[in-house]
């Protein structure tokens, strides 16, 4: 014999269940924690459907999947522009650099890759280089972008003196990348978007020269 009930599911018993057992005929008994004996062509249902839940069984009927609502395929231009999206941001990204060339008797000693953020810039041109001079500092530590980075120590007139050409650049590149962009998204077909050279135009790096023998 085989009865369900709502929190064991099936239960296959050799006989009918002792009076000491909550049993019932009805699905409101059930949700009352009943146990039910399925008759034959229940259980022969349910050996058809071995994946079927107890009240499927009860009723003898599939209880169908809610279909599920379609995801749709992105389109060839919606690929495309996120694609030309990626190209401009991993161009604007390689373009953060400038170089620094270290020179010692008119040779050059070392050649350094930088790059100084936006806020950073802002805060040491305005705030923290003046406070630095204020306080008796000449020189501050810029710090390469390899890794693990090193510190060059650079006069802070020096430092002063060429911040000012990296904000230009910066905002050079930035207009660069805002173009590109805009144009991306103003573009109607795929040959439109791909047509877009996001190298066209960027500013060639910096480089600015550290005379070790003048200090500047």
């Amino acid at each position: 014999m085989t009865y369900i009930q709502k929190q064991i599911g099936f239960w296959d018993v050799e006989g009918a269940l002792p009076a000491s057992y909550k049993t019932g005929t009805t699905l409101e008994e059930y949700d009352n924690g009943a146990y039910l004996l399925l008759n034959a062509e229940q259980v022969a249902f349910s050996k058809v459907h071995p994946n079927a839940s107890p009240l499927e069984v009860w009723n003898m009927e599939l209880i169908p999947e809610p279909e599920q609502p379609a995801v749709p395929e992105p389109d060839e231009l919606s690929i495309a522009l996120q694609a030309k999206l990626q190209e401009i941001a991993d161009q604007d990204a390689f373009s953060n650099k400038f170089f620094v060339s270290v020179t010692r008797g008119g040779i050059e000693v070392a050649n350094q890759e930088l790059w100084i953020g936006k806020d950073l810039r802002n805060s040491l041109y305005s705030i923290t280089l003046p406070a630095l001079q204020s306080d008796g500092e000449t020189t501050t530590k810029l710090w390469t972008t390899g890794t693990p980075p090193q510190a060059i120590e650079v006069p802070i007139s020096w430092a002063i003196k060429y911040l000012p050409y990296l904000e230009i650049y910066a905002k050079r590149t930035y207009d660069c990348r805002a173009r590109n962009e805009a144009a991306a998204y103003a573009a109607t077909t795929v040959e439109e978007i791909q047509a877009i050279d996001v190298k066209a135009d960027y500013p060639y790096f910096l480089t600015f020269e550290l005379n070790l023998d003048l200090g500047v």
